[in-house]
């Protein structure tokens, strides 16, 4: 890895190479190689998917469905598994409001918003109860998930890696005592996609979600893979245009999956954008993406345990740190890494029963990706001890 050559690649460093980059759990930059994949689908291919008999209509068919193709070679799945949909969060959403199963749901402690909500209010409305499993050293506790989820357990959402920690949970195992009480399971890898050589068959899991901005590829794009038994008898999502076989005035027939949970006109360049963000991370190699990821994240959490009064809640192996100062608000810490051109994510981050479990106002949380430098980290510390010095 190099990431100072493959800044190079990237319009906003070209644009202001001054930013330390910093916040690419919330959002990942983009290359030239997916700006220019958006721009020539507009330029040469650019109508509809999926109605068109024209060759123009078919060229932009093939370029979307290609696009599914990539993702599901990417983490193994079989192209019906593949599902295009916004984001995580509405994955999550979609498999809440039309996954049917018997029993009880458990979460986590470290959930993000998004991986929580959609299963909390399905348990309000059908009156199901929620168990938590709780967060020892930046993990989620395997020997609560023995305990907690057992015969009357229906569901378990997890994070493969938290959005807060940054470390990889033992979702294995967790996925293995689950199918042994014959409940499913729910990943949400929006953190891990984009960092590990993850595999869905090895995983197990039932159902996967993740973002294509976090990867490199544009806003509006996401994916939910699922086990193809569960989506053939999973009903529609939403209802409309491009999902169905055929309408009459008293029935209705839906497409096979995927394509039954695509209604209406879909992101269309969002997907040929993810296509080009997967090829960039592949030449790469997801191996080198993941080790200097770990790399440089060890390398923040030995500087900032050298700065008096700085605590990372991380684990030494996460790709990403978050810490808190004992004498600065993390707000005002962020501020000031601002005024230093380091952009970092400061709060909760959309996982506000963590953080009142742990006493904590928020966090400063620093996640990295293949373009961060040694001059990035150096630059966060030195920003850090200026913080401590002001206040």
């Amino acid at each position: 890895m190099n990431p100072e050559k493959i800044k190079e690649d990237f319009p906003i460093f070209r644009e202001r190479p001054e930013i330390s980059y910093l916040d690419n759990a919330a959002t990942s930059q983009k290359p030239d190689a997916v700006i220019e994949a958006i721009e020539n689908f507009y330029r040469k291919n650019n109508s509809n998917v999926g109605r068109g008999l024209y060759d123009l209509a078919n060229d932009a068919t093939q370029a979307y469905e290609r696009s599914r193709e990539k993702v599901a070679e990417f983490i193994g799945a079989g192209t019906e598994e593949i599902i295009f949909i916004r984001n995580t969060t509405e994955a999550q959403n979609l498999v809440s409001e039309t996954l049917e199963f018997e029993g009880d749901i458990v979460l986590s402690e470290m959930a993000h918003h998004s991986e929580q909500l959609p299963w909390r209010e399905k348990a309000k409305k059908e009156e199901r109860s929620i168990t938590y499993l709780s967060t020892v050293e930046g993990k989620i506790s395997l020997e609560d998930a023995e305990k907690k989820i057992d015969s009357t357990t229906g569901l378990i959402a997890v994070s493969h890696i938290s959005n807060v920690f940054g470390a990889v949970n033992p979702v294995e195992e967790i996925i293995e005592i689950a199918h042994e009480n014959e409940a499913k399971v729910i990943l949400d890898c929006a953190q891990s996609v984009p960092h590990l050589n993850l595999d869905v068959k090895n995983l197990d899991a039932d159902f996967i979600t993740f973002s294509g901005h976090k990867m490199l590829g544009p806003t509006g794009i996401g994916v939910l893979y699922s086990k193809k038994e569960h989506l053939e008898s999973m009903r529609p999502y939403q209802v409309g245009g491009g999902m169905v076989k055929s309408v009459e005035k008293e029935s209705v027939r839906y497409k096979d999956p995927p394509h039954r949970f695509e209604a209406g006109t879909p992101n269309i360049t969002g997907a040929v954008g993810l296509k080009a963000a997967i090829k960039y991370l592949e030449d790469l190699s997801m191996e080198k993406v993941e080790r200097h990821s770990r790399e440089i994240a060890q390398k923040i959490t030995e500087g900032l345990k050298d700065i008096e009064e700085i605590e990372v809640i991380s684990p030494e192996e996460s790709i990403m740190v978050s810490f808190y100062s004992e004498r600065v608000h993390s707000h005002d810490l962020a501020e000031v890494l601002n005024q230093g051109d380091v952009a970092v994510r400061a709060g909760n981050h959309c996982a506000q029963p963590q953080h009142i479990d742990l006493d904590l106002a928020g966090t400063i949380r620093a996640s990295p990706y293949i373009y961060n430098t040694e001059e990035d980290v150096n630059k966060l510390l030195d920003s850090v001890r200026e913080a401590q010095n002001i206040f």
